[in-house]
């Protein structure tokens, strides 16, 4: 289970830091996004993650979407919440995002909303892809006032992976 937990931090999603790897051009890269499916349409709402490769995750983790910015707040290994923020934006089905301090989201997402609008499915773009399954909900307020509390003394929020 702690490999689980490692695996599922160093991919999590959507929404860690990284930066692109290079290697062989002989080496199977992950297909480009083929945008096939349907439009994601507005994804602009508060969710929690729920459920990971089908399994429910050992840690926390609420987006909230709105006018191509993002708010994260994750508690993984930590006992506080940390925040990140930046900008998101949307092409057909795949999501994609930078964060304040100019990175690059670990990688795209396709993305799905469900019939009723309150599952959000965003499946990695990558060689072994992860199934991150949201739901929509609110923020509870404990949380936020959490991270600001946490953050007063910081010129926005840090970028701490």
């Amino acid at each position: 289970m702690k490999m689980f937990k490692i695996y599922a931090l160093a991919v999590l999603s959507l929404l860690t830091m990284s930066v692109a790897c290079g290697g062989d051009d002989d080496t199977k890269r992950p297909s480009t996004p083929s945008y096939e499916g349907e439009e994601l349409g507005d994804i602009s709402n508060t969710w929690k993650l729920v459920s990971v490769n089908g399994v429910e995750p050992e840690f926390t983790v609420y987006i909230e979407f709105f006018d191509g910015i993002f708010y994260m707040y994750q508690q993984i290994y930590e006992l506080n919440y940390v925040a990140y923020e930046g900008n998101y934006s949307v092409e057909w089905n795949i999501l994609s995002g930078v964060y304040t301090d100019g990175s690059e989201w670990k990688c795209k997402y396709v993305g799905e909303l469900s019939e009723l609008g309150d599952t959000l499915t965003l499946t990695s773009v990558e060689m072994n892809p992860i199934v991150n399954v949201y739901e929509q909900c609110e923020i509870p307020q404990e949380i936020i006032d959490e991270v600001e509390a946490n953050t007063r003394s910081v010129s926005g929020f840090e970028h701490h992976l």
